[in-house]
This record gives structure tokens, C-alpha cells and sequence, in this order.
């Protein structure tokens, strides 16, 4: 799918929980209407006023980077595609690089990204895969320190953090077109 050069959601990035890959649903039937020029796969990179101005501040500030419309997985855990949450893009989908499964369901070499919202399992959403994320971590982070998750670094902390909670990171992932 194609990079966008607008932002083509009418919607907060971090708050679609859709049940069409377009966002939109057709009232009567309930079925999705592929209109409106926001396809599964579409990506888009933000300034940090365009993720702000884009954000659903219960679910937490969005900041510069780039964000792509996904689908979850049918089969992910519920529980773990939250707020902060790590997802993966499983190598075995692929050609299907846009279906994100949950960290119980990942597959060795799959691709990292974020959760930033709470979605139901087989219905779309955005994720982010560059720029400054809000992760949610399990011990202290120094400012600067490498940020680790399971064994797998995934960025570079722009804030301190002393307990467990959501921390500012510098995302360093590897991500590719498609």
C-alpha cells in the first residue's frame, strides 16, 4: 500500500476500533464500504502537531512518526492489544504484512510495533512503527538507555522512568514498505 501525503482519516489515529479497513460501514447492512481513500496497509508519516492534533488524549498522546492501518489478527489476545503494548507482524502472514497479532502469538522475526488503542480482535486500527511511541515497560529506564522488551531492543528512552508504566521511546525498529 501506498504512502500517504495527507492524513486520510476523519477520526482520531488512536482511538479506530473499525470493523471495515476503510472506517467506513454501510448503516443497513453492517458491511464494510471500501470509499473514502483509507485502505489496510496505508501509511502515513506526522509532525509532531499533526499526531497531537490527531490524538484521542484518553488514550495518550501521540507524537511524531509514522503510522499504518492495520488489521488485528482474529486470533491475538484481547488483553494484550492495549495502549502501549507491543504487536508483531508475523513472518508467516506474509505476503499479508498488515495483520499485527499480540505478543503470546508472535513469531520469532516478526515485525515490532505499537498498540494505540484497545481493539478488538479481526477489526482495524493504526499502529505506530517509527518515531517517539509511548510503550508501556516493566522496570526503570534511564534517559538515554536502551530500551528493552523480551529480550529485544526496540528504541532508545527520551524520558526517565523509575517504576513500570508507560515511557517515551525513540522507536528504532526495522520496517518496510508494504
Amino acid at each position: 500500500m501506498p504512502l500517504q501525503q495527507i492524513l486520510p482519516t476523519w477520526l482520531a489515529i488512536n482511538a479506530c476500533n473499525d470493523t471495515s479497513p476503510s472506517g467506513i460501514t454501510s448503516l443497513r447492512t453492517l458491511d464494510p464500504v471500501f470509499a473514502g481513500g483509507l485502505n489496510q496497509g496505508d501509511y502515513f508519516d506526522t509532525t509532531e502537531q499533526e499526531a497531537m492534533n490527531a490524538s484521542y488524549q484518553v488514550n495518550g498522546l501521540l507524537h511524531a512518526g509514522r503510522y499504518r492501518r492495520v488489521q488485528v489478527d482474529p486470533n491475538a489476545v484481547a488483553a494484550q492489544v492495549a495502549v502501549g503494548n507491543l504487536g508483531y507482524m508475523p513472518v508467516l502472514l506474509v505476503p499479508e504484512l498488515n495483520v499485527v497479532t499480540t505478543a503470546a502469538l508472535g513469531v520469532p522475526g516478526g515485525r515490532i510495533v505499537v498498540f494505540l488503542n484497545t481493539v478488538t480482535p479481526g477489526n482495524w486500527c493504526f499502529i505506530q512503527e517509527l518515531g517517539i511511541a509511548t510503550v508501556n515497560v516493566t522496570a526503570a529506564v534511564a534517559i538515554g538507555a536502551p530500551v528493552i522488551i523480551s529480550g529485544i531492543t526496540i528504541g532508545t528512552a527520551v524520558q526517565a522512568i523509575a517504576a513500570a508504566g508507560p515511557l517515551m521511546v525513540l522507536l528504532n525498529l526495522p520496517v518496510v514498505q508494504g
